[in-house]
Formats: structure tokens, sequence, C-alpha cells
């Protein structure tokens, strides 16, 4: 086994990956990430200890969401500093996210207690300059949300890490993986750009109330890299592990060759299984579908990277925009305003393969602006979004097998009938 192998195969162990794969289920409400449903567990329910299986029978009326409700609470800090992550396990006091069509008595609505949402312990300042909010306001991601806001889509964020316990983040970042040291969680992270690209990309609200994420309802999976620039056998296994992790949606927010042979080779091998990668356009990569290159602009609409044109596909805001306890500068901000719009549209349009994603994202930008209500509201081309699976098969495919098949039923009828017919007979003799 390669050394590559076995960097990928210690990292998958450690993603939060385990969760059931849910069937799809009616779309949610537009405020559903933010005016959501949780329950308070008690010290016991009906004189034994609370589990999910248990919550989701009551609230939900199926057991068997209790997959669900993991995948809501995992990884989220707990007023005692706890963590959900067996199901059977429940402390007093944790507060537990449910789905939106929850119902019961004893459900509360609204933004988590602050308890639950306590400060991020990596103390982010929080004098973030309200005029740093401009990418957000030219963008308006909000204007998408009443078709889609990245519900049922993962995006892995790979580069320094997240703080999974940061208020903005709460209860969608799931514990991920360090693979620059082997082992250990991504969601713990207190130093670089990361969690900054994670509030773009999906945060719910910043201190003052104004919304800086553009997918709010979507989950995170950090990839712990590194700050600096990866090595191509590093990159390559981040990008494995990202797409193995079941991300839909990869954002490169590191340093990275992209146009080393390896890790090239692990870019289009992430598209070939569907997934959508978006990359700063300082990473040298070469386009394809399914891979998005981001330049960054000012608020004066000038360019404020070095890239050049042949190396961008589209652009975003990336010069002194708002993000958790930053205002952030670099084409991996505006990148990250992409990842987010990739995952409204994915939200919105499961059935679209990760070329055609790109290809809506590309072609509804205003200006070479990335647009994501324009992303999510344009009609789609004719043509795409085709379900393969459940395309008719060609006449030439049917032939052989059909004729075959019906071989088969005529002979099982003919046998049928050469045992039946002589006991009738014989019935009918003895009659």
């Amino acid at each position: 086994m390669t050394l590559r192998a076995v960097a990928l195969s210690a990292a998958l162990a450690a993603v939060t990956t385990a969760l059931p794969v849910l069937p799809a289920r009616a779309e949610p409400p537009v405020d559903a990430a933010v005016n959501r449903y949780y329950y308070t567990v008690t010290a016991s329910y009906q004189n034994a200890p609370e589990n999910l299986w248990e919550i989701a029978e009551r609230f939900l009326g199926d057991a068997n969401r209790a997959g669900e409700i993991l995948e809501l609470n995992a990884g989220r800090v707990q007023p005692d500093g706890g963590r959900l992550a067996n199901p059977n396990r429940l402390v007093e006091g944790w507060h537990v996210v449910l789905p939106w069509d929850a119902v019961g008595a004893e459900l509360e609505q609204g933004p988590l207690p602050s308890s639950a949402a306590r400060t991020s312990q990596c103390k982010w300042g929080d004098a973030v300059p309200e005029a740093a909010s401009w990418g957000q306001s030219l963008l308006t991601p909000s204007r998408a949300w009443t078709v889609a806001n990245g519900y049922g889509v993962t995006v892995a964020i790979i580069g320094s890490g997240v703080d999974g316990s940061a208020p903005e983040l709460s209860g969608r970042v799931l514990t991920g993986t360090d693979v620059a040291a082997g082992t250990g969680r991504g969601d713990d992270s207190c130093t670089g750009s990361g969690t900054a690209l994670a509030g773009i990309t999906a945060g719910d609200d910043g201190s003052g109330g104004e919304s800086f994420g553009v997918a709010p309802g979507a989950r995170l999976v950090p990839v712990k890299a590194g700050t600096g620039k990866l090595t191509p056998r590093l990159a390559a296994t981040a990008v494995d592990v990202a797409t193995s992790a079941g991300a839909q949606v990869v954002l490169i927010g590191a340093q990275v060759d992209a146009a080393n042979p390896v890790v090239s080779a692990a870019i289009t091998d992430a598209i070939a299984r569907d997934v959508v990668v978006v990359v700063p356009a300082t990473v040298s990569a070469t386009a394809a579908d399914g891979l998005l290159r981001v330049g960054a602009t000012g608020e004066d609409g000038q360019r404020a990277d070095a890239a050049g044109t042949d190396a961008v596909d589209l652009l975003a805001p990336g010069a002194g925009v708002a993000s958790i306890g930053v205002a952030g500068d670099g084409p991996e901000f505006a990148a990250a305003f992409v990842a987010g719009t990739v995952a409204l549209v994915r939200s919105a349009h499961p059935e679209l393969r990760a070329a055609e994603v790109t290809r809506q994202v590309r072609d509804t930008a205003a200006e070479g602006l990335v647009s994501p209500a324009g992303a999510v509201t344009a009609p789609l081309p004719a043509g795409i979004g085709v379900d393969a699976a459940a395309a008719p098969v060609p006449q030439s495919r049917l032939g052989t097998l059909g004729t075959v098949l019906i071989g088969v039923a005529i002979g099982l009828v003919v046998l049928l009938l050469a045992f039946l017919v002589p006991q009738l007979l014989k019935r009918r003799r003895t009659a």
C-alpha cells in the first residue's frame, strides 16, 4: 500500500461520516437555518435516560430519523462543553436541534440559547467594520433563499481547519480531520483563514445580526491540512479525504500547486465522482467542467489579485470582506462566496451533475461577477439536469436481453401448462 493510501485510510477513519444516508425530504422553510426547533434534554423520559431514537419517535413520529438528529447536532459544543457523538448518550441540559418538521409541546423555536451558542473557544474579534459587509450587500445571497439556502449540501473546506464552536456556525460543522498530522479533528482550529472562509460560505449571521453566509443551511466538513503551501501529496490526500467524506462541494482554501500531476489527478477524480471543486485563481489550475477558478474584486470593482484573465472562470468579492472575526483579503475569500453559491445550486437542483452546476454558475454571472440569486433562480438550459439513470434504454440494448427474457417467460408458461393440463384431465375422468 502506498504512503498516500495509508494516509488517506487513517484520515478517513477520523472523519464523521458514519451517519445514515437520509431519504429525500420536503424542502424546509427559508428561515429554517435560524428559526429552528430544539429540545432541551431532561434527566429522564418515562423513567429511562433519553436517547435520539426515543426523541425521534416522540417529535418526528419515526425512530429511524434519529440519524437526522445526529447529523444536525454532531460536533456542536453543548452548554457544558461536551459534544454529541453517541446517540445513546445525552446529558441533561443539552440542546438538541430537530428537523424543521418536528412537532411537540416540549419543543422551543428560534435561535439556540446563549448557553448553547457559547462564545467561541478561539475568542475571535468582533470589531469587523460594518463597511466590510460590502461583498454580501453586493451579491445579496438572501434573494436566493426563497428557493434554497444550502440545505442538504455538504461543503468541505481544505486549509487551516475551522472553529466548530463559533456561534455563527453552530450545529453545522462536522468533526472533520487533520490530514497534516494524520490523526485528530479539523473543527478545533483557532488559526488561519479556515473559519473565516466557513463563515462566508455558510455562516448564519454576524455579531450585529447581519447575514454574511451565502448558504446558511449547508453543512461543513473541515479538512485541516496546514496554513502554508501544501506539498502535492498532502494536497491530493486532502482532496481525496474531502471527497470520500461525502462533500458535494470542495473549497481549497490553502496554497496548492494545482498544476502538479498528483494534485490535478485528485481534482479530476473528485469531479468524476460528482464533486464541484472551487479554487482561488492563484493555484494555477487548468480549466475544466466541474472546477471553478475564482478571482477577487475590490469594492471599486477592480481586480484585487494577480491572476491572469485566462486563469479565472468568474469573480467574487475578495478585498476587505466581512466574516467571523476578520475583514478578509485574498482570492480564497472570493472562492468562499462561490463555494456558497455552488451549495445553493446543488440544494436547489440536486439532479444536476458537477459539470452542469459549474456551467450554471458561470453562465448566470453578471459581467463575470458571481450571482447567487441568479444561479438559483435562472431557468436551467435545455437538456441539462436529465437523470441518465432514468433515461430510456436504447433499443439496441434491449434487443438481446429482451429476446432472452421473452424466451424464458414462454418456457415457464409451457412448463406450467404441461403440468397443469394432465392434472385437470385426470380430475375430470375421476369425476
